[in-house]
């Protein structure tokens, strides 16, 4: 049997890992996974308009696409014509969106994406192990005061 002194030890730590690190780690992951999202959104916008820039070829006369769009989290589309493909608006962060040609906006996303990669999503990855390794840590501990209870 557990001596009060240690069962309040045992009892300090599975809440802490349960109150604490648990919901840090599923922020973190959520953070990771939010990133790998929008760098899977990006790569797919840059792939559409390597298609439209390969179906225009550089025409100074480029005629008008027929698509379409998601207006709301791909549970909701609507037909579209993009008039003028040359151009296209692209969310750039914070909310705002810039006019970019359509070669500007693929260099524009290449260096975004690089950016996501090297820096976002490889910072997140660091936090989200750190917490694991948090969390594997407290567990290891529980486990220890379980053991010198055993003894």
């Amino acid at each position: 049997m557990m001596s009060d002194p240690l069962q309040s030890k045992v009892a300090e730590y599975s809440s802490f890992i349960t109150n604490t690190l648990q919901p840090k780690l599923q922020l973190a992951v959520n953070d990771r996974e939010e990133t790998e999202k929008e760098i899977l959104e990006y790569a797919q916008l840059r792939s559409k308009l390597q298609m439209i820039e390969t179906q225009s070829d550089g025409a100074a006369d480029a005629k008008p696409i027929n698509t379409l769009v998601d207006i709301s989290h791909q549970t909701i589309y609507c037909n579209a014509t993009i008039s003028n493909p040359r151009t296209v608006y692209v969310h750039t962060g914070f909310g705002f969106h810039v006019e970019f040609t359509i070669e500007e906006a693929i260099a524009f996303i290449d260096k975004r994406i690089m950016f996501l990669q090297n820096d976002v999503l490889k910072h997140r990855v660091e936090v989200a192990m750190g917490i694991a390794g948090d969390v594997e840590k407290a567990i290891e501990l529980l486990e220890e005061f379980k053991e010198a209870d055993e003894d």
